[in-house]
């Protein structure tokens, strides 16, 4: 029999189970000790399977301990791409490139393996120089002298006290920092290796500043001795402030970690924006500062400032004005380079439109349909997202529903670019009884999207780095600096329960 036509084509990527959300690029990193393995599984064939089983079978490193779990479909359409994720340990993970070997077997045809690489760093914070560390085989990042755009003291609360802000959560807005990178080993030439021969240095900064923001909202949902450390760092504050306030009608979350997760993800990745995505400050400063004959470079810094003329918003091409200088040190001398320009977010979208349906009978399923525009005429399609709605119930619990554009469930047809997902109103029940919630009357729908870095294996390495994956593209929750704004968690539609 010949082999089943389902296949990992691209790289799996990181999930953090509190927050929902992907790690930036999808790199995994230990620093947060459980992690979620993601991956796109592809139907490859002109026709549809049956009675498809799909599981991980083994990663190549011992320190990474996945939880044993079988994924079982009844078809899946001809070139539907599903996503599955599979509960993981990453606390003894060794950082650098990892295989992952996951098999796929349908009615009628023998199993096929699928081998894909995943990429580990190592975050780590001084608390005696105030400085994060993030470590992977091709050397370590240190971050220093963050200077950041924190929340008010009354983030996650309007005058009455009340809002969709989650308090003692709220995001902070980089605005700054000093990159030191010591390659491992010293090189000569021009350019150091790529991270993982993949993405720029500037991810690395990304990483840290993600898991500053969220190991606070980790220890929030799940207590002490679930990251590497705890609410750490403090930084040099710059004005104006993260704001919220009026709140929807009816507000009140509860144990909305996601929500807190979404806005420190919009919030941090101003970093990525201000280093850029077409090349890095380190990948430019070492083109312009080439070392003499027989130098080796035992050490790179860059310095970095740039101001937000506005909050960064998801699908926005918001600016930062920046100004970095590039250090080289060598064993024969410094060499340093200076810039003064302006960046763009390049992670565009053109909104999304959301369909629910205006009232559903218990227990039938609520369900939510949406359709992410790229900028210009285009949608985004299939593997392009990595997307997810929250369903808040009438009393504030809040309910994580996948998404996909996979023609299963209430998706009309596979890779049209319309991404459904729908709530098990049944189990949902079941756990509003636990808090004495009820199931009947209006819930709200928040729908979310993140891009994936869509990059084949064996793509050159500086192209490769110019795709970034992992920046949210849609999102209900809206950073703002004015106070007078609403609150930035709006619901894109809702549903009543009767």
């Amino acid at each position: 029999m010949s082999a089943t036509p389902m296949e990992v084509l691209t790289r799996p990527f990181a999930v953090e189970p509190v927050t929902n959300i992907m790690l930036p690029d999808g790199i995994f990193d230990n620093a947060l000790y459980n992690l979620r393995i993601a991956c796109h599984y592809t139907n490859t064939s002109n026709a549809a399977l049956s009675n498809v089983h799909l599981y991980l079978e083994s990663v190549g490193d011992p320190g990474i301990v996945p939880v044993a779990q079988t994924f079982h479909f009844a078809s899946i359409p001809a070139g539907a791409v599903v996503r599955v994720m599979w509960d993981a340990e990453f606390k003894n993970a060794t950082p650098g490139k990892r295989l992952v070997s996951f098999v796929a077997k349908a009615d009628g045809l023998d199993s096929r393996r699928t081998i894909q690489k995943i990429f580990v760093s190592q975050t780590r914070f001084d608390s005696a120089t105030n400085s994060y560390t993030c470590t992977v085989e091709e050397g370590t990042l240190t971050a220093s002298k963050i200077s950041a755009i924190v929340q008010r003291p009354g983030w996650g609360k309007d005058h009455e006290g009340k809002c969709e802000c989650p308090p003692d959560s709220g995001p902070w807005v980089p605005t700054g920092m000093t990159l030191a990178w010591a390659p491992n080993p010293a090189f000569a030439g021009v350019h150091g290796d790529l991270l993982f021969s993949d993405p720029w240095w500037k991810i690395l900064a990304i990483i840290i500043a993600i898991i500053a923001a969220i190991v606070a909202i980790v220890a929030a949902a799940l207590g002490a001795g679930t990251a590497s450390f705890g609410v750490s760092g403090t930084f040099d504050e710059t004005q104006p402030s993260v704001s919220c306030c009026t709140p929807d009608v009816g507000a009140g979350p509860k144990k909305a970690f996601t929500v807190a997760g979404v806005a420190s993800a919009i919030a941090t990745v101003a970093a990525a924006v201000a280093l850029s995505d077409a090349a890095d400050p380190f990948w430019r400063g070492q083109e312009k500062t080439p070392p003499a004959a027989g130098e080796l470079t035992v050490g790179e810094k860059v310095v970095a400032k740039w101001s937000l003329p506005q909050a960064p918003d998801a699908g926005k091409a918001y600016t930062a004005d920046v100004k970095w200088t590039y250090t080289r040190f060598t064993t024969g001398r410094t060499y340093e380079y200076s810039v003064s320009e302006t960046q763009t977010n390049m992670h565009v979208s053109d909104g999304v439109d959301v369909e629910t349906p205006a009232t559903v009978h218990p227990f039938k399923p609520p369900w939510v349909r949406a359709r992410f525009h790229r900028a210009g005429a285009d949608l985004f399609k299939g593997s392009d997202l990595y997307s997810f709605a929250l369903f808040r119930s009438p009393d504030g619990l809040y309910f994580v529903v996948p998404m996909g554009d996979d023609g299963l469930g209430f998706d009309p047809k596979a890779n049209d670019g319309i991404y459904a997902g729908s709530l098990d109103l049944e189990q949902a029940y079941r756990l509003l009884l636990k808090d004495h919630m009820g199931v009947y009357g209006v819930w709200r729908v928040y729908v979310f999207a993140q891009d994936v870095n869509q990059t084949k294996p064996g793509t050159a390495p500086e192209i490769a780095a110019q795709h970034i994956g992992g920046f949210f593209v849609a999102s209900a929750v809206h950073i703002t600096f004015d106070p007078s704004l609403p609150c930035p968690l709006e619901a894109q539609g809702t549903i009543t329960v009767a």
